[in-house]
């Protein structure tokens, strides 16, 4: 049966069966406890392991030098990322108790997106409900509500059916305009002539933006109408001059992640778009439903008059006290970590950073609380959410920009990755790939994995294995 205790639960277990009790070294639970300690869940804190290993110490009579030894001999476990599970529990915790997310995570729970697609898609209605009525003064520019939010993942993971759920409801209210058929640049223009507001979606990311020359000049489009311009001019993109008043556009997109690339134009990712945009990556979900039920409807009305009660906001919003002096300080102490990031393309996205974390936390503010006032929480479940997201970019963009020898060696890391504990002997190796590579290729590709500490190799008299080097 799959375990879908958290880390917090299965660490309840063993203390409850530890407790006053004492097991030989012989009992199959001191290996099960001794593996589960040296790979201990990195969201528990030092207090909890040091708890534990007093315990294990006690109940099965141990010195600290033998439980040392003990834990010495268990191999760690090399995971690229938290399990799906544990995913959503952490994303969880920055889901408010109340209000309109709230309840659109209880409508969407029979879904079997993940939960961080849902979360998003709900943040997207907001901002595109609540378009310019809202503001937050920067100085020298105003931001508005609205977000830029691509969905990416292998295909069948349900990134359509996520976002298909909130786009149903907003054409329902029809209080904002839903671009959603693949439109050349002149016919966008032509369709935001009477109201220059509303959300760009585009379930099929690769088509809406193709690479055909008629639809050249598209992403530039869009970019700039994620920046809420108060007038714009179409005069270098249509014959006759036309002019849009107070823009504001959501974009709420799903892409597979070499689709991300290959289908579409150079300047998604050369041209502001990649920054503007909140990237959504997830490989797998933790949700299981063969059949899955509706959600409540009583529950989807409610949410819809509570999108309703949103578009009747309006006014400048501001920082609390101690909201503003928290911003102040994260923007200080974290502007110097952005500034060399292994992929040149999170340089653009850290610079807009902020403006992200200021756009999530309007409108998780106002769906939960409705004043103009953000509140310290709101902010930090924000930051939080955004640097979720975060964590997952490096890898993506290691994925989508590699070289044909990079996918071979992608493919090796991840052979070794696969075998117990991270460690596979050579022998074994060779046979795992020998229909993709040689074995002089793949020494090449063990070599450049080496070189680059992501792999370690043991050769001596015993045993000739390659070891998956944990990530820092």
């Amino acid at each position: 049966m799959r375990n879908t205790r958290t880390p917090r639960e299965q660490l309840e277990v063993f203390r409850s069966l530890l407790k006053g009790e004492q097991f030989p070294r012989t009992s199959p639970l001191f290996e099960r406890i001794v593996v589960w300690a040296k790979n201990f869940p990195g969201d528990l804190n030092e207090q909890d392991k040091k708890e534990l290993l007093l315990l294990i110490q006690r109940s099965f009579n141990l010195t600290e030098d033998e439980l040392r030894a003990a834990l010495a001999g268990v191999p760690e476990i090399v995971r690229d990322s938290p399990t799906t599970e544990e995913a959503d529990i952490s994303l969880m915790a920055f889901v408010p108790n109340g209000g309109y997310l709230h309840d659109y995570i209880r409508y969407t729970q029979h879904s079997e997106a993940p939960l961080a697609y849902h979360i998003f898609c709900a943040l997207v209605g907001v901002g595109a409900t609540i378009n310019r009525r809202v503001w937050f003064d920067m100085g020298y520019f105003r931001l508005f509500c609205n977000l830029g939010v691509i969905l990416i993942g292998p295909s069948g993971l349900k990134k359509t059916t996520a976002s298909d759920i909130i786009v149903s409801m907003l054409q329902e209210l029809e209080l904002t305009k839903i671009y959603s058929e693949k439109l050349t640049p002149e016919a966008l223009v032509e369709a935001m002539r009477d109201m220059a507001q509303g959300l760009i979606y585009a379930p099929e990311m690769s088509v809406f933006l193709g690479k055909a020359r008629y639809m050249e000049g598209i992403v530039p489009l869009i970019t700039r109408f994620m920046d809420c311009p108060d007038r714009w001019s179409s005069e270098t993109i249509m014959r006759s001059k036309t002019y849009l008043h107070d823009v504001a556009i959501s974009v709420l997109m799903c892409s597979t992640p070499d689709w991300f690339v290959s289908n579409t134009p150079e300047d998604l990712f050369g041209g502001g778009f990649f920054a503007r945009s909140i990237h959504v990556v997830q490989e797998d979900t933790s949700r299981c439903e063969s059949k899955p039920k509706p959600g409540d409807p009583t529950l989807r009305t409610k949410l819809i008059i509570q999108l309703a009660a949103l578009h009747e906001l309006t006014g400048e919003m501001i920082m609390s006290p101690e909201c503003d002096e928290y911003y102040d300080r994260w923007y200080r102490e974290s502007k110097k970590d952005w500034k060399n990031p292994e992929n040149e393309l999170l340089a653009t996205y850290f610079q807009r950073k902020g403006v992200h974390t200021i756009r999530i936390a309007m409108n998780l503010h106002l769906s939960e609380h409705g004043t103009l006032i953000m509140c310290l929480p709101c902010f930090k479940r924000a930051l939080g959410l955004v640097e979720w997201t975060e964590k997952l970019l490096p890898s993506m963009l290691r994925k989508m920009f590699k070289t044909a020898q990079g996918a071979e060696q992608d493919y090796v890391r991840r052979a070794i990755a696969g075998a117990k504990g991270g460690v596979i002997d050579h022998s074994i190796l060779v046979r795992k790939v020998q229909y993709r590579m040689n074995a002089q290729q793949l020494r090449a590709h063990v070599l450049s994995l080496k070189e680059g500490r992501i792999v370690e190799e043991r050769h001596d008299k015993l045993q000739h294995v390659y070891v998956l080097c944990r990530e820092d």
